[in-house]
């Protein structure tokens, strides 16, 4: 899963949420709350256990019929704001929380009223935020609970599915657009740890079951989510669930919910390639989907609103579309495939996909090494106390470039901070930048 191979790298951020640039990062938890009042109890108790401790927790009760509110009075003399109002949904109660919360806060966590956090989430998410500056969703591993709060094992029927969808990481190099293809393995908005300019650009959409698996999918097209592999929430399975066990009410809304998909991004499509590249990724995986797509209906419901286009115009759009993908075959892989040595099956294209993917994974994980590498040697460059040893002739193996790869290369820096007996001094002395070489990977 990514996180487990070194994908998503960890830095480590202060308990008070100080990142090593030194920028503080207020920290909201939103909870929309509706009937309730056996649960949100024990989802207040778990923001307010966090080791990271939340600058706010705003709890808005939509209408519930039951005694919510009264349950949440009490956790208003700890600092929880505490408010109810008539119903208005879940997808609306949460963008009024995110609107309130984003007044101050630089992230906003969604915790549904009936989940619980584990003690570390919001240290890890910020230290998952920190490593990946440009990343703007933040999700990690979860478990499943049952009413009780006890954690579900994973063959009983009501956790199968969800311990199922997280496993696909675990047997695959999955992208997070691939993954969720697959499956929502992130689950629910709980799994939701988000930059507040994002949540507000935005907007959950009012879908009864998908509004998560809508602003995921497009966060993963953008390529705005990091992932940690550390299971830090627990999802709790019990008889009023939203998700319903008739297929049908399901299966329409994650068709209606992908036709809104191609219509809200398709400029975005459009216009950038790398986007391209996430969403037939997705794509590719959704027709395999472990969720409740049907990808048959959702050709013939493009099949159908293609029917309603003028012949002319189709020819201009196919016409107007412009990027990379029309500079070489898209099958060139496979039309050579066949060596005369065995007939062309699913297993010979299988073994050549493999490949490709292998490939693909190596330039990732390359790529990614570099990217660590450069951010090693910049505050190695930057360390005063590396330049004080620079000028005295010690220190002189951590300015060395030993290794073929990127991924060698950082490997034997790493190494070579650890080891150095310059930093060990330095940490000693009280260097803070010989503290942060010689502690946990960058």
């Amino acid at each position: 899963m990514p996180g487990g191979n070194g994908r998503f790298p960890l830095i480590h951020t202060s308990r008070n949420g100080t990142n090593r640039a030194g920028l503080f990062m207020r920290v909201a938890v939103v909870i929309p709350v509706f009937n309730h009042a056996r649960y949100i109890g024990e989802a207040l108790e778990s923001c307010l256990a966090q080791t990271r401790k939340p600058d706010r927790i705003i709890a808005i009760d939509d209408g519930s019929k039951d005694d919510s509110l009264a349950v949440m009075e009490p956790f208003k003399a700890r600092g929880v704001e505490v408010r109810g109002r008539e119903n208005r949904g879940a997808h609306n109660t949460i963008n009024e929380l995110v609107a309130e919360a984003a007044r101050d806060c630089e992230w906003i966590s969604i915790l549904n009223s009936d989940d619980r956090y584990l003690p570390r989430r919001f240290e890890k998410c910020l230290e998952a935020a920190g490593t990946n500056p440009g990343k703007s969703v933040i999700s990690t591993r979860l478990e499943v609970i049952d009413e009780a709060g006890q954690r579900m094992k994973e063959d009983e029927p009501r956790a199968r599915w969800f311990y199922g969808v997280q496993s696909l990481g675990d047997a695959a190099d999955l992208s997070p657009a691939e993954w969720l293809g697959r499956g929502n393995f992130i689950a629910t908005t709980s799994n939701v740890f988000c930059r507040a300019d994002y949540l507000m650009a935005n907007p959950f959409r009012p879908y009864r079951f998908n509004h998560d698996y809508f602003f995921l999918a497009g966060a993963a097209w953008r390529d705005q989510i990091a992932l940690s592999h550390e299971v830090l929430m627990q999802y709790r399975v019990h008889g009023s669930n939203t998700i319903s066990t008739k297929p049908e009410p399901l299966i329409r809304e994650m068709l209606r919910m992908h036709l809104d998909l191609f219509h809200h991004f398709a400029a975005e499509l459009a216009a950038d390639a790398a986007m391209r590249r996430r969403f037939y990724d997705y794509m590719r995986a959704l027709w395999d989907s472990m969720s409740s797509f049907h990808a048959g209906m959702f050709q013939v419901a493009l099949a159908q609103l293609v029917a309603r286009v003028p012949e002319g115009e189709l020819q201009a759009l196919a016409a107007s579309l412009q990027g990379p993908e029309f500079e070489s075959s898209p099958n060139r892989v496979f039309s050579g495939a066949y060596d005369g040595t065995e007939p062309l099956s699913v297993n010979v294209l299988s073994r050549k996909l493999d490949a490709l993917r292998e490939d693909k994974a190596r330039l990732q994980d390359d790529r990614e090494a570099l990217q660590e590498l450069l951010k090693l040697r910049q505050q190695l460059g930057g360390s005063r106390w590396v330049g004080l040893g620079t000028a005295l002739g010690l220190g002189r193996t951590l300015r060395k470039s030993d290794g073929k790869s990127a991924s060698e290369k950082l490997g034997r820096l790493k190494a070579a901070c650890t080891a150095s007996q310059w930093l060990k001094l330095g940490a000693m002395l009280g260097s803070q930048s010989a503290k942060d070489l010689t502690g946990p990977p960058v």
